[in-house]
Parts: structure tokens; C-alpha cells; sequence
């Protein structure tokens, strides 16, 4: 199997460097043309299968890059970005200031605080890890499209590599950019990270 990694494209949080995990906001005009560009150069892959979280910019974003293959996307809340609770469009910067204790906490040890009302970071990396495990198990050939978020795709894409949860550091997922990974038999070989060029057909021997 080959999978096709998407970041989705840009929103307001992202121009603004606020937190933003399940705050269900759209693509923004410069989000849909990261879309259409990665679908020019992802034109010729056959897709049989195309995923996406359950929130609007990566669903979208998937659509985007389908364009006009007779595909259903099938939404996934298991690739849904964190949950950042009350920290959810706020700059870091503010919490600084008006949460500090927490902000404090975070910063001391992000692998096991929590935003409050969020979702801890156990939680999120074993949501994600069910979900590679998944991937690693499922029987198929083919090459697949999943639309995801900073977060879920360098935590998954760690797990995948076998990687602890502080590698996903190592992987800054880029708007407007594609990733591939060929999964064969539980082993993954990353093939292209953060590419921003024409897939051509002959790369995929």
C-alpha cells in the first residue's frame, strides 16, 4: 500500500498562531489554492481510497485534491487534530499571561499535561497509535489519500516508524505540500516528505 499524506490548507488559525485543534473552522482563499496546487501534482495517482478527519478543512481539503474521481472520502474522527479544550484559539502568548500555571505545566512536560478541558497528550498519542496500528494491519494494495493536521500526521507518521512520541517533532508537516509511505508487511519506507512537485508515474516503481 502507498499512502499519501496531506497536511490540509491553510485556515485563520494558522495566520494567526493560535491553537487550533477541534474549532471547526474553513480553508482560507490562500487554503483552497494549497489544495488545488497539490491536486495538480497528485493528478495522475489512482487513488482507491481517500480519508480525512471529520473536520471541515481537511475534509475539504481532501475533496480539493480529488477533484473529479468518482471517490467517496471517508471521514475519520480518529485522525481528528487534539482537543485543546480552553486553550482553542488562543495565542501562546496570552496564555502566558492569563493561564500561567498551566501554560507553565505544558511547557515542563508537554508528554503528560493537559489543556484544560482538553485532551491530554496520553490520550491523543493513543488515539493516534490505535490508528497506525490500524493502518499497519490492514491487507491491500493501492494508493491511498489521508487529509490530517500537524499533529495526527507527525504523531502517526512516528508511530509508523516505529519512533517515540517525541520524534513526531522530526516531521513538520507543510501546508500546500504531500508526503508519501509505502507500507508493505508492517514495514513503512518514507518515500517523499513535504514534496512540492509533479508526482510522476514513473516514481512509483
Amino acid at each position: 500500500m502507498r499512502l499519501f499524506l496531506v497536511r490540509h490548507g491553510q485556515t485563520a488559525a494558522n495566520r494567526q498562531g493560535v491553537f487550533c485543534g477541534m474549532t471547526d473552522l474553513p480553508l482560507t482563499e490562500q487554503g483552497e489554492q494549497q489544495a488545488r496546487q497539490i491536486a495538480q501534482w497528485l493528478a495522475e495517482v489512482p487513488f482507491t481510497q481517500a480519508i480525512s478527519s471529520e473536520l471541515r478543512r481537511a475534509r475539504h481539503t481532501a475533496e480539493i485534491v480529488l477533484g473529479q474521481r468518482e471517490l467517496v472520502i471517508q471521514p475519520d474522527c480518529g485522525f481528528n487534530e487534539m482537543n485543546f479544550g480552553d486553550w482553542e484559539m488562543r495565542h501562546h502568548q496570552d496564555l502566558q499571561r492569563e493561564d500561567s500555571a498551566a501554560w507553565a505545566d505544558w511547557v515542563a512536560d508537554w508528554q503528560l499535561a493537559c489543556p484544560p478541558a482538553g485532551e491530554s497528550f496520553p490520550l491523543f498519542s493513543h488515539r493516534i497509535g490505535q490508528q497506525a496500528q490500524r493502518l499497519l494491519n490492514e491487507p491491500g494494495d493501492g494508493d491511498r489519500l489521508l487529509v490530517a493536521h500537524q499533529g495526527s500526521l507527525s504523531l502517526l507518521l512516528a508511530g509508523l516508524l516505529k519512533l517515540p512520541a517525541a520524534g513526531m517533532w522530526h516531521f513538520p508537516f507543510i501546508q500546500g505540500a504531500y508526503s508519501v509511505l509505502e507500507l508493505n508487511q508492517g514495514f513503512v519506507t518514507l518515500k517523499v516528505f513535504n514534496s512540492q512537485a509533479q508526482w510522476q508515474p514513473a516514481s512509483r516503481e
